[in-house]
Order: C-alpha cells, then sequence, then structure tokens
C-alpha cells in the first residue's frame, strides 16, 4: 500500500513532430474505423487499473469509469464488472476527472478540483487516502489522458492519408478511362484508314496487272528482235574471226613496240631524274644569285649615290630652247650669238654681248658660263631626262629628291617639265617625244618600284599639288576653286608638311596624269607681253615614295619635288607697269625670287654660324630642305636664244652660277629598320 507501481505506457517515450504528418487540409473526418487501436488502448488502461491493487479500488474504479468513458467515446466496447453503490459513487466521481483533458478536469477545473473530488469520494465511501498516493494518481490520469490524444491525433492523420490516396486513385482511373476512350477514337480512325488504303491497293493492283500485261507484249516483242539481232551478229562474227586474226598478228607487233617504248620511258625516267638534281642545283644557285643580286642592288644604291654626291647635291643644268613661232609673232626674229666651246663634255656656254667699258666705248665682251651638263637647242626632252635619271632614282634609294625649273618667262620651262599639252595624258610616255620630265620620272618610277619587286621591295606613292601665289599657298587638289584658306609649313626631321592640304594616293602613272591635269587647270595664268599664257605664280609638285623590304626587313620614305617657278623677267620687259593686277604679281615674284638668291648667296658662304634667310619668302620658306637639307637638288636653268631676251639670259646664267657654287651638307636616306 505504501507504493504504487507506475504503469509503463506512461513511460513510452512521446512521438516527435517529424513522424507525425500534418492532415490534409482537403480531407474530411474519415469513414474508416479502427477497432482494433482503441481496443488496444482501453486494455492499456485496464493494465493500469489492475496494478493499482485491492487496497485502492476506489481509485481503481475512477480510473476503469474514465477508461470506460474514453472507450464509450472512441466507439469501443469495454466489458463492465459489477460494482456496489459505493464503488459507482466513486467511478462517477472519477469520469468527472478522466473527462477532462490533461491537466484540467471537468469543464476547464484544474488537478487540484481533481484531488478534492477524489478526496471527497474517499470520505464517502470511508477510504482514507494519503496525498502522494492522489499526486501519483493524477499523473497516471494526465499520462493516460496524453496516450489517448495521441492515438486520436495518429488515427486522424492515417485516416486522412487513406482519404487523400483514394482521392488520387479516383482521379488516376478517370485519366485513364478518358486515354482509353481517345485510344478509342484514334484506333477506329485507323481503322477506316486501312478500309480505305485496301480500297486504294485494290485499284492500284488492277491498274499494275494491265501494266504488266502490256509490258510482257513489248518484252516479248524486244525478245524476238533481239533474237534477230543476235542471228545477225553470229553472221557478223563469222566475217570477222578473219579479221580477227589480222589483228592478233598486229597486236604482237604492238606489244614488241610496247617493249621498246617501255625502255625508252624508262631511260627518260632515269633522265628525269638526272634532270631534277640539276634542277634542284638550279634553284640553290638561283637562291645563292638572288642573295647576291639582293646585295648587289644594295651597293648599287650605295655607289648611285655616292656618285651623285661627288658630282654635287645641287647641280645646275642649262637648257637653249630652240626657236618657235611665237618669237616670230613679238618681232624678236634675230638670235643671240650663243657657243658652246666643249660639245663633247657639254659643260659650257659662252654668250657673246655688247658691253660698255668705262671710257662709255662699247665693245663685244664674251661671258663664259660653267655648269654640270649644257643641253643645246637640238638637245630632245628624252636627252634631259637620261642626264636626270639617275637623280630620281635616288627617290627609290630614299633620298629627297628636288627638281626645279628657273628662267624667264617663255624661256621652255614648263614645256621641259611637263612637255606637249598632249604628252601629260600619254600612255607610255616613254615612247612619245614631246614627254616632259614630270611624266617620264613618274613612268619610271613605278616601272623601276615594279622590277624591284622581285628584291623583296615593296612602294606606295602619295602625291599633292601647290601653286604660291601673292605669296599665298593654294592647294591646286582642294575643293574649292579658289583656295582661301590659310596653310602652315612644318619641317620635321628632314620632311616638309603644309597643313590642310589634300594628299591623294595613287596607284598607277595614269592616275599621276589626272593629278597632274586636274591642277594644270586650275593655276593662275594671265597674258604677258613676253608670252601669251605664262604662269603668273610657283608650281609644286610634291610625290612622297614609301618602300618596305620584308627580306632585309628595311624601309624608307623619301619625296620627290618638282618645281615649276614663274617668270623672272624684270618689269619693264614683261609689261606689267600699267596693269596693276600684274605689277602685284611681278613684285610678288620677283620678291620671292630674290629671296631665293640671298638664301643661296647665304648657303654659298658654306659657314654654319650665318644665318640664312629662309622666312623672307613662302618660297624659299617651302624649299628650305630642298635647298639647305639634306637632300639632292637640280636647277634646270632655261635660256631663250634670242637676242631680244640676252639681258634676261645673263642673269639667269649669273643666277645659276651663284646657285652651281653653293655647297650643303651631303644628302642622307631617310630609312628604317622595320621589326
Amino acid at each position: 500500500m505504501s507504493s504504487i507501481p507506475v504503469p509503463q505506457t506512461a513511460k513510452r517515450p512521446r512521438t516527435g513532430p517529424s513522424s507525425i504528418s500534418a492532415p490534409s487540409a482537403a480531407a474530411g473526418p474519415s469513414r474508416l474505423r479502427e477497432p482494433g487501436t482503441r481496443a488496444a488502448s482501453a486494455s492499456r488502461v485496464g493494465g493500469l487499473a489492475s496494478s493499482m491493487g485491492a487496497s485502492t479500488r476506489s481509485a481503481t474504479a475512477a480510473a476503469a469509469a474514465s477508461t470506460t468513458a474514453a472507450s464509450r467515446r472512441a466507439g469501443a466496447t469495454v466489458p463492465r464488472a459489477p460494482m456496489g453503490n459505493a464503488t459507482n459513487r466513486t467511478v462517477t466521481s472519477a469520469r468527472t476527472v478522466v473527462s477532462a483533458k490533461p491537466g484540467l478536469t471537468g469543464a476547464g477545473k484544474p488537478v487540484s478540483s481533481v484531488r478534492r473530488t477524489v478526496s471527497s469520494a474517499s470520505s464517502a465511501n470511508g477510504i482514507d487516502v494519503e496525498p502522494s498516493r492522489m499526486d501519483a494518481m493524477e499523473s497516471r490520469l494526465s499520462s493516460m489522458q496524453e496516450l489517448f490524444d495521441l492515438e486520436r491525433q495518429k488515427t486522424e492523420e492515417k485516416w486522412n492519408k487513406e482519404r487523400t490516396e483514394r482521392l488520387a486513385q479516383e482521379e488516376k482511373v478517370r485519366q485513364l478511362e478518358e486515354d482509353l476512350l481517345e485510344q478509342r477514337k484514334l484506333a477506329s480512325s485507323r481503322q477506316e484508314e486501312i478500309k480505305r488504303r485496301r480500297t486504294l491497293a485494290d485499284d492500284e493492283l488492277l491498274q499494275l496487272n494491265a501494266k504488266h500485261a502490256r509490258e510482257k507484249r513489248m518484252l516479248e516483242e524486244e525478245l524476238d528482235r533481239e533474237r534477230q539481232t543476235v542471228s545477225a551478229l553470229k553472221s557478223t562474227l563469222s566475217q570477222q574471226s578473219t579479221s580477227h586474226l589480222t589483228m592478233e598478228s598486229t597486236n604482237s607487233a604492238l606489244r614488241a613496240q610496247v617493249t621498246v617504248l617501255q625502255t625508252e620511258v624508262e631511260q627518260l625516267k632515269a633522265k628525269i631524274a638526272s634532270m631534277e638534281g640539276d634542277v634542284q642545283a638550279a634553284k640553290e644557285y638561283s637562291l645563292h644569285l638572288e642573295t647576291e643580286l639582293r646585295e648587289a642592288e644594295s651597293l648599287r644604291r650605295k655607289l648611285h649615290n655616292e656618285v651623285q654626291e661627288l658630282r654635287g647635291n645641287i647641280r645646275v643644268f642649262a637648257r637653249v630652247r630652240p626657236t618657235t613661232q611665237n618669237d616670230a609673232n613679238n618681232g624678236a626674229e634675230a638670235l643671240a650669238t650663243i657657243r658652246f666651246p666643249n660639245e663633247r663634255e657639254a659643260t659650257q656656254i659662252e654668250i657673246l654681248a655688247a658691253g660698255e667699258s668705262a671710257t662709255g666705248t662699247v665693245t663685244m665682251k664674251n661671258h663664259l658660263f660653267t655648269f654640270d651638263r649644257i643641253f643645246q637647242p637640238s638637245a630632245t626632252q628624252a636627252d634631259v631626262f637620261e642626264e636626270i635619271a639617275h637623280l630620281t632614282q635616288s627617290v627609290l634609294d630614299g633620298y629627297n629628291t628636288s627638281i626645279f625649273a628657273y628662267g624667264q618667262t617663255g624661256s621652255g620651262k614648263t614645256h621641259t617639265l611637263e612637255g606637249a599639252p598632249t604628252s601629260i595624258t600619254s600612255a607610255d610616255p616613254s615612247s612619245d617625244d614631246g614627254a616632259g620630265l614630270i611624266p617620264r620620272a613618274v613612268q619610271m618610277l613605278w616601272s623601276t618600284a615594279e622590277s624591284l619587286k622581285d628584291k623583296g621591295w615593296k612602294y606606295d606613292f602619295e602625291g599633292q599639288m601647290l601653286e604660291i601665289y601673292l605669296d599665298n599657298i593654294n592647294d591646286l587638289l582642294g575643293k574649292a576653286e579658289v583656295d582661301k584658306g590659310k596653310h602652315e609649313i612644318k619641317h620635321d626631321k628632314g620632311r616638309t608638311t603644309v597643313s590642310d592640304t589634300v594628299v591623294v594616293p595613287l596607284e598607277t602613272p595614269a592616275e599621276v596624269f589626272k593629278l597632274l591635269e586636274k591642277a594644270k587647270r586650275r593655276r593662275q595664268v594671265a597674258a604677258t607681253l613676253m608670252n601669251e599664257r605664262s604662269s603668273r605664280s610657283h608650281s609644286v609638285f610634291m610625290l612622297r615614295v614609301r618602300g618596305t623590304n620584308a627580306t632585309t626587313m628595311e624601309a624608307c620614305d623619301a619625296v620627290l619635288s618638282l618645281v615649276d617657278l614663274a617668270g623672272s623677267e624684270r618689269l619693264a620687259n614683261s609689261g606689267s607697269g600699267a596693269d596693276p593686277v600684274r605689277l602685284k604679281e611681278a613684285q610678288s615674284i620677283n620678291k620671292s625670287l630674290s629671296s631665293l638668291s640671298d638664301v643661296i648667296s647665304a648657303l654659298g658662304q658654306n659657314k654654319g654660324a650665318n644665318h640664312v634667310p629662309y622666312r623672307n619668302s613662302t618660297l624659299t620658306w617651302l624649299l628650305k630642305n630642298s635647298l639647305g637639307g639634306n637632300s639632292k637638288t637640280l636647277m634646270l636653268l632655261a635660256l631663250s636664244p634670242m637676242a631680244a631676251h640676252l639681258n634676261e639670259s645673263l642673269c639667269s646664267l649669273r643666277f645659276a652660277t651663284k646657285v652651281n657654287s653653293t655647297t650643303i651638307g651631303t644628302a642622307k636616306a631617310v630609312k628604317t629598320i622595320t621589326a
């Protein structure tokens, strides 16, 4: 009686939340019942009551009563034991305790009220129950209530899960029924299609039978024809047997001939193998020669430019033009006395002119001038170009080269540079006797550049055409008819550039000739007393040449400048004094030529400390690198053979002599080593 054993069901571990799945929200109460589960719960409650012993009959009766009440609520049947009046009253009181939730009794009453109820029941029956036993009973009752609730929750979750599965199975069955109905429809349509095809097949079979009958008749007819052909072939075969014997004899002869030819082929193969060896040796020798050729080309460039340097970095050529119809129209028919003392060397020119002594006596005086080359009136354009061709070659070698024509109006400067009006558009200037230096030089540059491709050189050309009119630069290739822009001349490391001018890439000589023709039409020209269409400005044609050699990893960059200077005659001879515009043009021309004379005089002193007045005119500033730089320069002096122009010719000769005595620095090639 002192100790009451605790039932094992009270010590069972509770199932965690993870082992109990929440019931589905959509699932309603289950229609299934599980009596076995509730019966098991009732049996556990019965075991608890029996363990309490006989001394606690009233409490056992109360527990049994609560178990009976719980079983009744769950729908299970629990056998009843006969009880007395006192026992019934106790059980009734215990039912009140069990009907509450864990920790509560009745309609939310606390456990203490249960204790009072049990105490009162015990007092009524004359049973004295200790408080500790009451607490134990209360804890057991609470554990039992928790077990009941847990079993109820598990049962409801299981019922909900089964209902959800049942609904899913019903949905699956419905879907299968729909699929079956669709398959039946497809089978029906396929069956109809098969029937239709069977009908078509029967029709096609009939057609094939008819076609087969026709083909059979045709084949029988063809067989008859073939039999006739075979008969004819047999007769032909008998006729060809004799020919066959003849062909066999011929075949034997041909076989013998083939044997001889095969022997010859073998000999030729051996000869070809020997020749291939010779070709390989020739290739190796050719490669060796190409290497030597490149070395020889480099040596040629060096020696060629050394020869040009020995001749002088500023060279002067003089050319006396022949008489023209224009001379007779101007009333200047008398020829001046011009002699060429040494025609073989052609380096001297002598002019007989009247001179006045200190006493005022007029006497004839000989004026002898010596230059690098003198061309008589009989000299052709080809003769002149032959002398300057070596100088033009230096452009491809990387040397800046400048050629400018100097002389009075009508002396033949433009004709020497450009040639006849139609020669500049000639397809082959070398075959045109009237072609000038510019078209010939352009043609030679392109031809030489093409021949140097075998040595690994590739050249690119660019051109621009400028005009100096009234000491201002006009771009003759610009878009506007009259160039009003301000152009700035810049010198950087031997290279002269003019800002805001058009530079045109050139692919062929024909493009150069089109460029020159366009520039020629836009030059400022006007009529003077000495020439019907005299240029009143200086024109400068600049051809830039860039070359690269992928074999030797060399590169060069040079410019060929061809300058056609304006007429150098005095105002009295040109007749420009009466026209203010022509007077201004003549003054500007003479000023620029005077500045050119001053620059050459300063360079002729050959003293580095002296100031060279390049900036005195736009012409001298543009030609700075052509005169005092490291370029090669040629001055071509044009002379008139007429006696009326003798004084102007003497002035030009004296100016040319001053240029010829000028010494500048050694020309240097503009070359780089490419990476």
